[in-house]
């Protein structure tokens, strides 16, 4: 057995990290924006990205819309294997911990996704899920994330 891989949480390989069985345990592999940025820079696997639509429940075209790639690129990755890489890596953790926040904090995967699809009077009478296609927008959905988790309510 080799030595590269390890059992305590701490030194994990990439390897290990890109075939988690679920979207929070890959998120939890991270504690600082450097983790974070070192396994952008690595690539995301294609893994992770299927179990980020299982999650989220978002088809192949709203996850190329949400990623800033093309439905075909897309289908290229998935089929090929191919790791995300660059921006769309970035994405693709960003949704990653936006869906854990919402997870925290309203308690479950339904009541998350249905607040997702909801108009959002915080959100211009939008819903959040029109504004996860930028930064701004994720950020803008994590903030009122937070206010609600505080119980601040537009």
């Amino acid at each position: 057995m080799s030595n590269s891989k390890k059992t305590d949480k701490s030194s994990k390989t990439y390897q290990d990290m890109q075939s988690p069985s679920r979207v929070s345990e890959m998120v939890a592999e991270y504690q600082t924006p450097f983790q974070k940025a070192a396994m952008a820079r690595h690539g995301i696997s294609t893994a992770f990205v299927t179990d980020l639509m299982k999650s989220l429940e978002i088809n192949k075209a709203e996850t190329a819309r949400l990623i800033d790639i093309s439905p075909k690129t897309l289908d290229r990755h998935l089929q090929g294997g191919r790791l995300f890489k660059g921006l769309q890596s970035d994405r693709i953790l960003e949704l990653a911990d936006l869906y854990n926040q919402g997870i925290e904090v309203f308690g479950n995967k339904q009541k998350f996704l249905k607040w997702l699809t909801s108009n959002s009077p915080a959100l211009g009478n939008t819903t959040p899920r029109e504004w996860l296609d930028t930064q701004q927008g994720i950020e803008a959905v994590s903030h009122e994330l937070g206010r609600i988790k505080h119980g601040i309510f537009a």
